[in-house]
């Protein structure tokens, strides 16, 4: 990939300087964050960030779907998906407000190394969970990180083997 064809990425949607996108034949990995998601080391983008500079570093890893659900709890909600990801980030008036992953686990963790396939005992290792006892949705977490906010999830089932099946943080559109 060239640097012309990045160029060219973040020009379609016409925002953000390319030369601060990753130039790299692949991609940075994507790192899921209580506060938002970042690209790399460098590529920071909280709750909060404008549509089009995330939409653009979205696009890096192939073609993005965008939906939109008038109903969620939160109020209404646009959803930006990648499925060579797995990863869907919520907006609201434009505005980053939270992400949903549950993608194959080889584009996307968390800063302390959770993914998609991980374990119950690598999650608990990573990080101090609570169990929410009444969820409709499933085996549901939640991992406080302060100010920061939180990164939520699913597993596979109780047991100690469980596994982790998707990753949530910000505001989602749920039903419950």
């Amino acid at each position: 990939m060239t640097f012309a064809m990045l160029a060219g990425c973040v020009n379609s949607v016409g925002q953000g300087p390319a030369a601060e996108l990753e130039t790299d034949l692949q991609p940075a990995s994507i790192i899921l964050r209580a506060d938002g998601v970042a690209q790399g080391e460098r590529l920071t983008f909280p709750f909060g960030s404008g549509k089009p500079e995330v939409v653009a570093m979205l696009k890096l890893f192939g073609p993005v779907e965008q939906n939109r659900n008038e109903e969620c709890g939160a109020g209404p909600m646009n959803f930006l998906s990648s499925s060579a990801t797995g990863l869907t980030l919520n907006f609201q008036q434009s505005e980053l407000v939270g992400w949903f992953f549950n993608g194959d686990g080889k584009s996307a963790r968390t800063a302390q190394d959770i993914t998609v396939g991980s374990t119950r005992a690598a999650l608990e290792r990573a990080m101090e969970i609570e169990l929410q006892a009444d969820s409709t949705l499933g085996v549901e977490f939640f991992s406080d990180f302060g100010s920061d906010g939180f990164i939520g999830g699913f597993l596979s089932d109780e047991e100690e083997g469980a596994t982790v099946e998707s990753l949530y943080a910000g505001t989602n559109c749920f039903f419950r």
